[in-house]
């Protein structure tokens, strides 16, 4: 037998580089998004209650105020803006009055509950609607807790608490 002469083996290697990837071109893109999206929402979570972490706002009783005196009826404004009553529940005392102003772009109409009864507390019904800027006037008799809602969305509602 013949013997040829041994020619070298080649060995292929495969090589898999580790890739890291980048932040680039449409990717940053929507981590940029998804960022402003969350910081919106925690800035909206935190300043959109101004009555305080329970979500009930009242204004406490002046230090000079004694159980004997006669209290002066107060009045509260109510603001409803983009969908949202602010405050949505509001602590207040028999006789004070609480002002609805319509500071959003649409008309409301601002009735007591339930829906479509109405009958939760008897009068309180804006009878018509409340163009942007313009507001509507009740003075709460009755102690209780009522709620309300804008009869134009049912979803869009608050509490207003007598006591």
């Amino acid at each position: 037998m013949e013997s040829y002469p041994q020619q070298p083996q080649a060995e292929l290697t495969a090589r898999r580089e580790k890739k890291i990837p980048t932040l680039s071109g449409p990717g940053i893109f929507w981590v940029f998004i998804i960022i402003v999206l969350v910081l919106t929402a925690v800035a909206i979570n935190l300043l959109g209650n101004p009555g305080g972490g329970d979500g009930l706002a009242s204004i406490p009783p002046s230090i000079d105020e004694t159980p004997g005196e006669t209290r002066q009826p107060r009045l509260y404004t109510v603001s409803y803006r983009a969908g949202v009553f602010s405050p949505t529940n509001l602590k207040i005392h028999s006789g004070d009055t609480v002002r609805f102003k319509n500071d959003g772009l649409l008309s409301i109409r601002v009735v007591s509950d339930p829906h479509p009864e109405h009958n939760n507390l008897v009068g309180f019904d804006s009878i018509g609607d409340i163009p942007q800027g313009s507001y509507f006037s009740f003075t709460f008799a009755a102690k209780g807790i009522f709620g309300y809602h804008n009869e134009k969305n049912i979803n869009e509602a608050g509490t207003i608490i007598i006591r």
